[in-house]
C-alpha cells in the first residue's frame, strides 16, 4: 500500500538508545531486565489549511479593516489534538507492505476540522484580540512515523509498557 508520509529521519539504533534511556527511576528499575522490541508504525494525521479573516471587535474603539491570511494546523488522528504548523510539511510517498503498521484517524472529519478551528481562534484571539472567521481551504491526510518501543514479552492477556518515539524529527511543543 502506498501512503503519503513524513520522511523517517531517525535510525533504529538511535530509537533504541532513546528507548533504553527513557523513563524515571522507577520505570528504569521495572524495565531493567526486560527486552525491548521496536516497531515502526505510521499514525494518520490531518493537515488543515484555513483561510482566516479577522476583524475588529464590535466594542473596539479603533476599527481596523478586515485582514485575511492562511494558517496551517496539524490534527493528530488518535486523540484529535491540534498543533500549529510554522511551516508546511514535506510528505514523501512510502510503500508499506504490512497494513498492521498503519493506524487510521479515529475521528470523523467534522470533529477534526472543529478542533483545528478552535485552536486557530484561540491563538489569534490571544495574540491580536480580534474576531476570527475561518474557512477550510484544504485537508491533506498524511502519516507520521513513530518507533514504538515495547518493553517485555508481548503475550496475549498481559499488559505491556510501551513508549512512542517520533521518527520524523518533528516535535510538538506547548508555547501558549
Amino acid at each position: 500500500m502506498e501512503i503519503q508520509a513524513l520522511p523517517v529521519t531517525m535510525t533504529e539504533e538511535q530509537a533504541m538508545e532513546i528507548a533504553q534511556k527513557k523513563g524515571n527511576l522507577l520505570g528504569r528499575m521495572l524495565i531493567r531486565d526486560q527486552n525491548i522490541t521496536l516497531k515502526l508504525i505510521y499514525l494518520e494525521s490531518k493537515e488543515l489549511i484555513f483561510q482566516m479573516t479577522y476583524s475588529s471587535s464590535p466594542l473596539s474603539l479603533r476599527r481596523k479593516l478586515p485582514a485575511t491570511q492562511k494558517i496551517c494546523i496539524l490534527v493528530e488522528g488518535t486523540r484529535c489534538t491540534p498543533a500549529f504548523l510554522d511551516r508546511e510539511l514535506e510528505a514523501v510517498s512510502v510503500q508499506v507492505a504490512d497494513e498492521g503498521q498503519l493506524q487510521a484517524c479515529a475521528f470523523p472529519e467534522e470533529k477534526v476540522v472543529d478542533a483545528g478551528k478552535l485552536l486557530a481562534r484561540r491563538m489569534v484571539r490571544r495574540q491580536s484580540g480580534r474576531n476570527v472567521s475561518l474557512e477550510i481551504k484544504e485537508i491533506h491526510s498524511l502519516y507520521r512515523p513513530f518507533y514504538v518501543a515495547f518493553y517485555g514479552e508481548m503475550k496475549e492477556g498481559t499488559k505491556v509498557r510501551y513508549l512512542p518515539i517520533p521518527a520524523d524529527g518533528n516535535e510538538v511543543r506547548r508555547t501558549f
